[in-house]
């Protein structure tokens, strides 16, 4: 295949499944501290989203009472499942005692955009009621979930890119922003946001004056014609002048906006990734938001790369670990021992 041709859907499909596979033999069954379950969250229009639940069992009699952390795969929107981030979100449970919920955000092409962020925000709404998984699958399971201690939403690559777009709506919406009418509400307000590796920019929508903070599509020129069209292919099945593709798209002349935005946000970007400065530009954009904490770093060294469970050697680093730990902690409010040895 030329280097210059992207992989087909289904071709990446198939290569995901199988480093999907090869990473749940890497991982390991799950560990007894932990519990894992698999779910169907009901959606509108009888439609499901199959989700995996990862949570710290109590060692005493009462259960642990857990803030929630929602964690969104990466994949561009069509590729991967729950399972590519079962690595950190068993880390997340292990060290912060919280519950993860890790959603399936693969339904492109099947789904034209922006159903599958849609669908994303639609989760985050159902899993904003605690009594969904306390009367469900974390019945008797040990931990109850309190997202008075928290509610982070994160993920890597269009997952950060899709936690981004969600904690945008919440005042987008109520400013009365037409691509968001009719979207079920939150029953709880999200507290924090990671957003690892995004893609969230292009040429064609990037208002004038961050245009000249895009230089990362030219200036990392390993693979690049392959990126290139990578990068191509999949904006074709995106909307990206909409704010269901990115944040930078809504109207910040009205300061209704970003009223609700969530009050903390962590970034990151990798050096040598081409979408290095779309995490620059997401982090210059919320320093116009009133109210927002932002915490941005890009990663020396370091491609598109997040902390995941295939067994790539250069996605379980110290580095990437660490910057997905210490993000999740920050927006968490809790602190862990770095010098101990890190989850797998």
């Amino acid at each position: 295949m030329a280097y210059d041709t992207p992989m087909s859907v289904e071709e990446q499909r198939q290569f995901m499944a199988k480093a999907e596979v090869d990473g749940l033999d890497y991982l390991g069954p799950c560990p007894s501290h932990l519990g894992e379950a698999w779910i169907d969250i009901p959606l509108p229009n009888n439609q499901t989203n199959k989700t995996k639940i990862v949570w710290p069992r109590s060692s005493g009699k009462l259960p642990l009472q857990c803030p929630l952390v929602i964690y969104f795969h990466g994949g561009g929107l069509s590729v991967g499942s729950p399972d590519l981030v079962l690595a950190p979100a068993r880390g997340f449970a292990s060290l912060f005692s919280c519950v993860v919920a890790c959603p399936s955000l693969n339904q492109l092409p099947e789904q034209p955009f922006p159903a599958p962020v849609r669908m994303a925000w639609e989760v985050s709404a159902w899993l904003s009621d605690a009594k969904n998984l306390n009367e469900g699958v974390l019945k008797d399971a040990g931990a109850s979930l309190d997202l008075g201690r928290g509610f982070v939403i994160g993920g890597l690559s269009s997952g950060g890119a899709t936690a981004a777009v969600i904690g945008s709506i919440p005042g987008a919406a109520s400013a009365g922003v037409k691509d968001f009418v009719g979207l079920t509400p939150l029953q709880s307000p999200i507290t924090g946001i990671f957003s690892g590796i995004p893609f969230m920019v292009t040429e064609a929508m990037l208002p004038a004056r961050y245009r000249d903070m895009l230089k990362s599509r030219d200036e990392v020129t390993e693979n690049a014609a392959a990126n290139k069209a990578m990068r191509l292919d999949l904006e074709s099945r995106l909307g990206v002048h909409s704010p269901w593709f990115s944040p930078i798209n809504l109207d910040l002349s009205n300061p209704k906006v970003t009223q609700g935005h969530p009050p903390k946000v962590f970034i990151y970007g990798g050096q040598l990734d081409q979408f290095r400065d779309d995490s620059v530009i997401y982090a210059k954009w919320l320093s116009q938001v009133p109210g927002v904490e932002v915490r941005a770093s890009v990663l020396e060294g370091e491609g598109h790369n997040g902390w995941v469970s295939p067994p790539w050697p250069a996605c379980h680093s110290r580095q990437l670990k660490e910057i997905a730990l210490d993000g999740i902690a920050w927006l968490l409010n809790v602190a862990y021992d770095k010098a101990q040895e890190l989850p797998i």
